[in-house]
């Protein structure tokens, strides 16, 4: 029980930086919202941008734990690479689509009866990544 308040209240805090995230970036404020995405990270899950750059992304979901948790580091990663594509950085967008593919892959094999939200958005970045390099 106690464990299942913690995610829904992860999620809960999570949809609200996504809205503070999603509200900067559509007002054309990208530095703003990749500032935003980065604070939340360390908010949410206690890492810093060079933590997790720096790790894979096995070890991040070990250090995660929790499905739902990597699942929501992957939604921040992938958020910060259109950001960064914005800021006119594709290199390093793209490393944040890696890195967040690569989560939603740790999340998926995490889930014994399959993940179609894993799968989705795995597909999603393999056709954004595709996209990039085309």
């Amino acid at each position: 029980m106690i464990e299942r308040d913690y995610l829904m209240r992860l999620m809960s805090q999570l949809a609200a930086a996504m809205a503070k995230i999603i509200g900067a970036k559509n007002a054309q404020n990208y530095a703003e919202a990749r500032l935003l995405a980065q604070n939340a990270c360390e908010q949410l899950f206690g890492l810093n941008g060079e933590l997790v750059k720096t790790m894979d992304a096995g070890t991040l979901a070990l250090l995660l734990g929790e499905k739902e948790k990597i699942k929501a580091l992957a939604a921040l990663l992938r958020e910060e690479g259109e950001i960064l594509l914005l800021l006119d950085n594709p290199a390093e967008g793209v490393v944040q689509f890696e890195k967040a593919m690569a989560l939603y892959q740790e999340a998926l094999r995490a889930s014994p009866d399959g993940d179609a939200d894993c799968e989705a958005a795995i597909a999603a970045l393999e056709e954004r990544l595709a996209d990039l390099a085309g």
